[in-house]
């Protein structure tokens, strides 16, 4: 029985491979001869119905072959080999939960079932569930060491699990098979970047310049180099796509992309009005031309954008959420208001939603509400870091100073990245120093000490740590934060500031007037900005 349902479950390769996760799976396989029915047919009546079955699911009739599988597993239900087919069934229909459940029942029943277990990995791998498929992927590599099928999905979830050293070994161990579909491409690419082997990785994004995939393979290529930052690449495949494609729109609007992400926001605008201009208009498009004339500090025009963006797609959060952030930037907080309000009555499902009405709350000093804004975000996602920053920030103004403190101590101890919420609290604690509590001041420099061990990126945690020192007048410790805060945010205008007193104590006049110079500077633009700025209503 065995061998003839191990040719049942071949003759269905073909058409799994419908589904593009096993593609990359069974590419390798051919469909088996047809006179296998015959053998199959002269079986028990239930094997005859399984057959009938599978002739259905070749034929493309995957919701009778369904039914009819159903019955048969009904009426034998510890047989390992119809629960394999009727799992295989549903994973042409993409009906992986299901699916997987029969393939799990089957492999209780049968755990050295090589192809069910294949099935169950890629069905793991699609539903994300990775360490399951990861599990059982070394299960069959145990079983059949070198198995390249094996190897290419375990790339592929290693992958997805951002184990890109062992992403790397094992699809660069099966080049043809990798070769076969952009995405693993696209995967081992991605991959090459995260190693730091830049090189290899554009070596590979080559490959698809000439895929029989076409323009979605090239599309892919620069999609992934754009988001490595890898711009120069990124236009180079898009640039090789001929000017005469019939969705040189979808080409133009992805080198505007990578434009904007390279931060040439002018030549990004220029694109997407030419689209517009063309009568592209789409939600998508508006948002990017928002986004552009926002960076270029044309705020009035990049609020049109987005306005056009909701009207176009007003079931799209994305818009709503672009415009808030502009209206709060420009500290028009009663639009802003007026906006988050009316879209939390519409989206009210939505963690990030809460989280702009809570920060524009805050901003307009009404704390009790900002606390149950960012508290509703928190509900809606725990694993929210600006949920928890905000609330902390809503409690503190609201004189919950204790609550403030829970909400960070519980956010350091529960976030993999530690550092943001050690700054909060050490700004927190800080504020408290202020006031003569000595114990504050002292855990808040621990913390800002931790912050910067967690995180060397932190600005904010520098420019503090450099402020304790001038404080306890020791400047040239203080040059050493204030320095590398002013390297990573050249246009914080406190730091300049406080880099021109330590240099000032340390005696070094001129390049303490090139750092006031500085200030002055930065000031006056946060001036101008200001006096240019909309009023709050």
């Amino acid at each position: 029985m065995a061998t003839k349902t191990l040719d049942r479950l071949w003759r269905l390769l073909l058409f799994v491979s419908k589904l593009c996760c096993l593609t990359l799976l069974l590419s390798s396989y051919t469909t088996p001869c047809m006179c296998r029915v015959g053998l199959v047919a002269q079986s028990n009546s239930l094997e005859e119905r399984a057959s009938k079955a599978l002739e259905l699911a070749q034929s493309g009739n995957l919701e009778s072959a369904e039914d009819e599988l159903r019955k048969v597993v009904a009426l034998e239900p510890d047989n390992g080999e119809f629960l394999q087919e009727l799992g295989t069934v549903l994973a042409m229909e993409k009906k992986l939960e299901e699916s997987t459940s029969f393939f799990e029942r089957a492999l209780r029943i049968e755990p050295g079932a090589l192809v069910a277990r294949r099935y169950l990995a890629a069905n793991l791998w699609q539903l994300h569930r990775f360490a399951e498929a990861r599990q059982n992927l070394q299960i069959l590599l145990k079983a059949k060491p070198g198995d390249p099928q094996t190897l290419l999905l375990l790339g592929m979830v290693s992958e997805n699990t951002a184990d890109y050293s062992t992403a790397v070994k094992t699809l660069s161990s099966v080049p043809a098979l990798v070769r076969a579909q952009p995405e693993s491409i696209a995967a081992l690419a991605r991959s090459y970047y995260h190693i730091g082997d830049a090189d290899k990785a554009r070596l590979w994004l080559k490959e698809l310049l000439n895929h029989p995939a076409g323009t979605r393979a090239v599309l892919l290529g620069a999609q992934i180099a754009d988001e490595m930052q890898d711009y120069r690449t990124a236009e180079m495949l898009l640039a090789s796509l001929p000017t005469d494609l019939s969705d040189q729109a979808t080409v133009k609007y992805q080198l505007a992309l990578v434009k904007f992400h390279a931060s040439q926001f002018a030549e990004s605008e220029k694109l997407v009005q030419q689209l517009l201009d063309a009568g592209h208009q789409s939600g998508e498009i508006y948002r990017l031309l928002g986004r552009c004339r926002e960076e270029q500090h044309h705020h009035q025009d990049a609020v049109r954008a987005f306005q056009e963006a909701i009207k176009l797609e007003p079931t799209n959060v994305t818009s709503y959420l672009d415009l808030g952030k502009i209206l709060l930037t420009e500290r028009r907080l009663v639009p802003a208001l007026e906006l988050t309000r009316r879209t939390a009555n519409a989206f009210p499902e939505s963690s990030r939603v809460f989280v702009l009405k809570g920060s524009v709350e805050l901003a307009a000093a009404l704390f009790t509400d900002a606390v149950d804004s960012f508290s509703r975000a928190l509900q809606l996602d725990a694993s929210g870091a600006d949920a928890s920053i905000g609330l902390a920030r809503a409690q503190f103004g609201s004189g919950m100073i204790q609550q403030a403190e829970g909400t960070l101590e519980r956010a350091i101890a529960n976030f993999p990245n530690k550092a943001p919420f050690e700054l909060e609290l050490a700004q927190l604690l800080l504020k408290q120093a202020e006031t003569g509590d000595e114990g504050a001041g002292a855990r808040a420099e621990q913390l800002l000490k931790s912050a910067v061990v967690h995180d060397d990126t932190l600005a904010e945690a520098h420019y503090q740590l450099g402020e304790l020192e001038l404080v306890r007048g020791q400047a040239q410790r203080a040059l050493i934060h204030l320095e590398k805060a002013a390297k990573l945010n050249p246009t914080s205008a406190k730091t300049h500031f406080a880099l021109s007193r330590a240099f000032r104590r340390l005696g070094r006049n001129e390049e303490a007037a090139k750092q006031a110079a500085l200030y002055d500077k930065l000031k006056d633009q946060e001036t101008s900005r200001a006096s240019a700025a909309p009023s709050t209503n």
